[in-house]
């Protein structure tokens, strides 16, 4: 199903009123008629308040957002974080982090040499450890997706590797483009990457050839069963089947920064915030940050959605899409951020340009 701009879909129209409204969370949509013409009434909360969008179904125009008068049920403020733990790794900047497939407590880093490993451990209290750094001479690694054993690693100079969780080298392939965006299948045995010359997919174990999707690619993702998500620079958003079908295609017109996926929903990363999206349907949700143009990354950690956008990391609600403001007490606004684990609680894990590693408890 293609969405056209002279027949907004019911996705299209979600999309639209969580963009006009600054972000919230879909609760439903009808189609009605005012003034003669046909609408999409999307009903939304953001926070604590219902309101509804009403949505030209033929222009895509939001006319109108109301408060419905109904307040949703609040949820508590995010507690005051715990205590701060950080680490230092030897390099001028941290360009991506990815939690470990096999231990959630460590993560892998990119860096402008390669690839370090640290890990959350508690002995007497919690602390954060550079546990090694590979430079297997590919120089700067700008993406990573772990396997399990190891990490996969695209790099600026155009190459993708894998190493093990000893550093050694498992395989390299040259790219026919620079990286933009990295991504590995549920069960660690397919690789994608965004060039700008297609989504390339490769073996995880042995870096063989497998498929290229498209002829430009901006960032990619796997779905739940092994589909191939891939977004281009214009924000067109395909989903093609492991039998190479285009199951879905949605022009979102959005530019995009980042994309993942976990329980069934992509999440897209880029131009207003982070969206929430349903492959076959569309956005069912978007966090967004006041008098920002983009997120140039997110996460998902705990119950909270964290940004960032023009120099500030900021946290939302997960269910409400609630603003809850700048995250206190970072040196500066990390360049890449992920979630780990400590004994069975989330952690937010930040890199930030001069090397410093920075983990808080949520």
């Amino acid at each position: 199903m293609r969405e056209t701009a002279t027949a907004i879909g019911t996705g299209r129209a979600v999309d639209l009123a969580l963009r006009e409204a600054g972000g919230g969370r879909m609760a439903g949509v009808r189609i009605a008629y005012e003034f003669g013409r046909q609408v999409h009434l999307v009903q939304f909360v953001r926070g604590t308040w219902l309101c509804t969008a009403s949505v030209d179904a033929a222009t895509g125009e939001v006319t109108g957002i109301l408060d419905d008068g109904l307040r949703v049920p609040e949820t508590p403020p995010p507690a005051h974080p715990g205590r701060a733990v950080t680490a230092r790794i030897t390099c001028r900047t941290v360009r991506d982090i990815t939690m470990d497939f096999d231990d959630r407590a460590t993560a892998w880093v990119a860096t402008d040499a390669g690839v370090g490993v640290v890990r959350l451990r508690r002995d007497i209290g919690w602390t954060l450890t550079v546990q090694d750094h590979h430079t297997p001479g590919f120089g700067e690694v700008r993406h990573l997706a772990a396997v399990p054993g190891g990490v996969v690693a695209a790099t600026a100079g155009g190459r993708v590797f894998r190493i093990d969780t000893v550093g050694r080298l498992c395989w390299s392939m040259p790219l026919p483009g620079t990286a933009s965006g990295l991504a590995v299948d549920g069960p660690g045995e397919r690789v994608l990457v965004a060039t700008g010359a297609g989504a390339v997919e490769l073996d995880a174990r042995t870096g063989r050839f497998r498929d290229i999707l498209g002829t430009t690619a901006r960032v990619v993702a796997y779905h739940s069963r092994g589909e191939r998500v891939v977004a281009t620079h214009r924000g067109s958003v395909s989903v093609t089947g492991t039998d190479g079908v285009v199951a879905w295609v949605w022009e979102q017109g959005e530019r995009p920064e980042r994309m993942w996926a976990r329980d069934g929903r992509v999440y897209l990363a880029g131009e207003g915030g982070l969206k929430e999206i349903v492959p076959g349907e569309g956005v069912v949700a978007r966090w967004s940050s006041p008098g920002t143009a983009a997120a140039g990354h997110a996460v998902i950690a705990g119950a909270g959605v964290f940004t960032c956008s023009d120099g500030t990391m900021d946290r939302h609600d997960y269910a409400t899409a609630a603003y809850h403001g700048p995250v206190r007490g970072l040196p500066s606004c990390p360049d890449a951020a992920a979630e780990i684990e400590g004994e069975h609680r989330p952690w937010l894990l930040t890199g930030h340009r001069d090397g410093l590693l920075t983990a808080r408890p949520l």
